[in-house]
């Protein structure tokens, strides 16, 4: 990508029309998939060292068990992306739903690092599933002007699910029992399957399968008048005369969008929230402070998560994607800092410093990467092309939360201005790159990406 200024971007609407509260609601039983990710993802850091001490497990096999859940995310994200035009969003957030609770109690009941990693697998499968086709679902039963602060949602489930599991691992903790802050995955497991059990199919999957009407019906629960469901229609349905795109098309024509996707996946993994969410016990203990350190660190990084995205929840629209990403890197970039220079001797300024780098990831790149993503990507590429990022993001994770444990006892605090390094080029990089979407409809956005290929409407129409 070679421009030297930021590329223009599509004009926007200047009037909001207004939102139905079921939207609302419809939005937090979609998010609850990320509740169910976060927890998971969350659960087993107060439940490492448990684990770790009754199996006498080394820093790699500590980082097989955690990277474990990442790993699985790979097939199930390779296979849901191949039949997503067989199985619409919903059902198949239901069936991670099932994945969820059956993992959850495999890991409960394993008697070895083996089963507990076979079970750790299988709960990625279910994530892979929920944090694609969870983010895909929300992106599609928004109205234009509350996409981002729904997608937004998402983000903030998954931040309280890992609050809600450190607070259950550091409860179960205290008497050496893992298995119980495992083993209550179950629980949201449950209330997501449920919740998506009653919320609507996505429209736009139903009318590309030929359920008009059914759609319609859909968006009039969600829409504020039927000249809004009427222009959404006809809207959804132009955009379906397209050929889908295949893996050659959105490697041609739609490169630009995998480029600036991708580079946002590197910016996102590299910088080093997982080693935050995943680790905070582990790296205190490594600096020598202690087991209580890592613990408020942890408490700390779930409460950094949760404040932070509640609080940028009005800004992703108000503010737009490209503003608040480029505050939330910069942001990351001092508490890093202080982390790679003070940490070894100040263990209070090292908590703080944790905390501000999580607070500032949670205001922006957090929330924003995964409402931007699903969005740029045009509705015939949009299942594949989403598919790819959360296959390349799922990798990425899975690589970095495999060597964190070696990477800090070989060379200590000096990882984090690896971070540092790393939130500085991508400041760059979103003031030079990104694009802004902030009020743009999906379809205004797919008209973009056309325009800028060149390429006539009438080339991509179905024959």
């Amino acid at each position: 990508m070679t421009h030297s200024s930021p590329p223009a971007a599509p004009a926007a609407s200047t009037e909001l029309p207004r939102t139905k509260p079921i939207v609302y609601v419809f939005a937090v039983l979609g998010g609850l998939a990320g509740l169910l990710y976060g927890y998971d993802s969350g659960a087993i850091s107060l439940a490492l060292p448990d684990i770790s001490r009754q199996f006498g497990l080394n820093p790699t096999a500590e980082g097989l068990i955690v990277s474990f859940l990442l790993f699985g995310a790979l097939p199930s994200i390779a296979v849901a992306t191949a039949f997503e035009k067989k199985i619409e969003r919903r059902n198949l957030l239901v069936v991670g739903a099932v994945i969820f609770g059956v993992g959850s109690l495999g890991c409960a009941l394993a008697p070895n690092p083996e089963t507990l990693m076979a079970f750790r697998f299988m709960l990625g499968m279910a994530a892979g599933i929920a944090n694609m086709f969870g983010l895909i679902y929300l992106s599609e039963i928004a109205p234009a002007h509350l996409r981002g602060m729904m997608a937004s949602l998402y983000q903030l489930s998954v931040n309280f699910g890992i609050l809600i599991s450190y607070g259950v691992g550091h409860y179960f903790s205290i008497s050496d029992r893992w298995q119980w802050t495992l083993g209550l995955g179950l629980v949201p497991a449950l209330i997501f399957g449920i919740g998506m059990a009653l919320s609507p199919q996505s429209p736009r999957w139903l009318i590309r399968d030929g359920q008009i009407e059914k759609a319609r019906k859909t968006l009039s629960r969600v829409r504020e008048t039927k000249e809004e469901v009427d222009r959404e229609v006809a809207d959804i349905q132009k955009s379906l005369e397209q050929q889908s795109a295949g893996m050659k098309e959105l490697f041609g024509t739609f490169r630009p969008v995998v480029i600036l996707a991708f580079v946002l996946v590197i910016f996102q993994v590299f910088t080093g929230i997982n080693a935050a969410v995943y680790y905070a016990p582990k790296i205190f203990e490594h600096l020598d402070m202690g087991v209580n350190a890592g613990i408020v660190a942890n408490y700390g990084v779930g409460i950094a998560l949760v404040i932070s995205t509640f609080v940028s929840l009005p800004f992703i629209d108000r503010w737009g994607r490209k503003k608040l990403l480029t505050v939330s890197l910069a942001g990351q970039i001092p508490p890093l800092l202080i982390l790679t220079f003070f940490a070894e001797s100040n263990a209070t300024l090292a908590i703080i410093a944790v905390f501000l780098f999580v607070f500032s990831f949670g205001f922006g790149l957090g929330p924003v990467f995964w409402t931007y993503v699903p969005e740029i990507f045009p509705l015939r590429a949009r299942a594949l092309g989403v598919g790819i990022i959360t296959f390349a993001q799922y990798t990425m994770n899975a690589l970095l939360s495999l060597i964190f444990p070696d990477l800090i006892a070989a060379i200590g605090t000096w990882v984090f201005l690896l971070f540092a390094v790393m939130s500085g080029l991508a400041v760059w990089f979103i003031l030079t790159q990104v694009i802004e979407t902030k009020g743009k409809s999906l379809e205004e956005i797919e008209e973009y990406w056309q325009e800028r290929a060149d390429i006539p409407a009438e080339a991509l129409v179905t024959k």
